[in-house]
């Protein structure tokens, strides 16, 4: 593959996003943090000169598709979401197995700068008596309409509290696209641009606002897909390799899926809100 040519930091209004390519480096080490898939931390040297530290997953072709498309998407839609990295593990680098390359020279991965934040899940659960304030700050949060708006856009189906990063900065991160576009095993019968998906956030999140905050919020969120101003999704997946994961019947299915769904994400935001419409 070649180096994209240019990154989320310098990414223009109308363009689109072109993910970082990356070589994962000796000495990455697994770890379990109530992750489904094998991941690791460890060291990526990436294309742009820089060593990153990163979370490391070996996917599924569909998953890392997956993960790279909703990225690529919430990037350009200007939402926080760690730096990703699309790199390769060559032979006796790592043991991974998911998505081997077609020249035998190695397999693909999905990578993610380390951020060094917990997930709510692991706030929540080592001191209970934060889940008010981390609820306050998620509730108060300035793209909290905007997350409702993206995972209900790509139909994401897994946004539980471990997929949301926060810091002691106060920063919070979007993670863990794998299960998008209505799960990780989708093919293109499942896609109903109209059909409101598992939106976890109804959940667990909804529950918290308040009635005025739930309205406050409808407007913004269904008008998230506007963020991309201009950007063609067919290309900016051609640009970051998700034609060549998947078959091309596939990524056209898929486009055509993001693409009318979008007049269809204000009623299904709002129904994600607990708003009748």
């Amino acid at each position: 593959m070649e180096e994209a040519d240019r990154t989320n930091d310098d990414a223009q209004a109308g363009a689109p996003v072109h993910l970082i390519l990356g070589t994962v480096l000796h000495g990455a080490l697994a770890f379990k943090a109530r992750n489904v898939n094998d991941t690791f931390r460890g060291q990526v040297l990436c294309n742009d000169g820089e060593t990153r530290h990163a979370i490391i997953k070996d996917l599924t072709p569909r998953q890392l598709a997956n993960e790279i498309m909703a990225a690529a998407d919430g990037l350009a839609s200007g939402l926080p979401i760690p730096l990703p990295i699309i790199a390769k593990v060559e032979p006796g680098v790592l043991k991974v197995s998911r998505c081997p390359l077609s020249d035998k020279s190695g397999h693909l991965v999905f990578a993610s700068a380390d951020v060094e934040a917990k997930s709510v899940q692991q706030i929540f659960r080592g001191d209970p008596s934060l889940v008010p304030l981390v609820r306050e700050k998620l509730a108060g949060w300035s793209d909290v309409a905007a997350m409702y708006g993206f995972d209900t856009w790509i139909a994401n189906i897994d946004r539980h509290e471990g997929n949301l990063l926060f810091s002691g900065r106060n920063e919070i991160w979007l993670i863990d696209h794998g299960h998008s576009f209505t799960g990780p095993k989708w093919n293109a019968r499942h896609f109903k641009p109209d059909a409101q998906y598992n939106n976890r956030l109804s959940s667990w999140l909804t529950p918290t606002l308040s009635d005025d905050r739930r309205r406050e919020l409808a407007g913004p969120a269904g008008a998230l897909p506007e963020r991309l101003d201009g950007v063609e999704l067919a290309r900016l997946g051609e640009l970051n390799y998700v034609a060549h994961i998947l078959t091309r019947g596939d990524f056209d299915a898929l486009v055509a899926f993001l693409n009318a769904r979008v007049e269809h994400v204000p009623r299904l935001a709002s129904e994600a809100l607990g708003l009748l419409v």
